[in-house]
């Protein structure tokens, strides 16, 4: 009679445990850095598709947003007829989304100012000056006209509440209550909001020496929170 075959011999099982325990790592493992994945790129994806915090701040006339992607910018800026672009980003023009942007620009005779501050919104007063002033002549001229920074929080912000606060004479808590509903997080950056009180009389002076408002307010307006 033949001999029967030896069975293979069990694991013990704190092998087969441990084997258990290897494959699930693996499995949290491949799980975590698909979260990761889908947390980091779903912005970028959003932006594809979305003009990045793209907002009215004057029907018809003036629009705020971040850098809008390169596959929507030639058609952001053809449907709102904009006329005047002013970016408050250090020009990167090797950025594609820059380059199509310029480019765009250049397409659809869009006049464009470089008023560069610090990604806080902080920076130089005279550049936040300079940018109102922008925004109001392409007002005066019925030209629609786009104000940006990167990702459309803080100093983008920062200029509108001042254009809204100066020139539109609107009350400060309001304004800062539409830079809240538009990304801006004092939590995320506490400089913000100090700098736009700090250097709010400085602003207004330049702003009636350009004859952009003609008397200084009375009192100046702050943010209270």
């Amino acid at each position: 009679m033949p001999a029967m075959p030896m069975p293979p011999p069990m694991r013990p099982r704190s092998a087969r445990g441990r084997g258990k325990r290897i494959k699930l790592l693996a499995a949290l493992i491949v799980l975590g850095v698909g979260v990761w994945a889908l947390v980091a790129y779903a912005p970028r994806i959003k932006d594809r598709f979305v003009a990045r915090r793209f907002r009215v701040v004057d029907p018809n006339l003036v629009f705020a947003s971040g850098q809008i992607n390169r596959h929507l910018i030639g058609s952001v800026l053809s449907d709102y007829k904009i006329k005047c672009i002013v970016s408050l980003e250090t020009l990167e023009p090797d950025d594609p989304d820059v380059a199509a942007e310029l480019q765009a620009g250049r397409d659809l005779d869009i006049q464009r100012f470089d008023d560069p501050l610090l990604g806080d919104g902080t920076g130089d007063i005279h550049h936040y000056a300079d940018a109102i002033e922008q925004i109001v002549a392409a007002e005066k001229l019925d030209q629609p006209v786009l104000i940006h920074c990167s990702s459309g929080t803080e100093r983008t912000n920062g200029a509108v509440f001042y254009y809204r606060v100066l020139v539109q004479k609107g009350n400060p808590d309001d304004a800062a209550a539409e830079m809240f509903r538009n990304g801006h997080d004092p939590k995320h950056n506490p400089q913000l909001i100090p700098y736009l009180n700090a250097h709010m009389a400085e602003l207004a002076k330049l702003l009636v020496q350009a004859q952009i408002i003609m008397t200084l307010p009375d009192p100046m307006p702050q943010i209270h929170r």
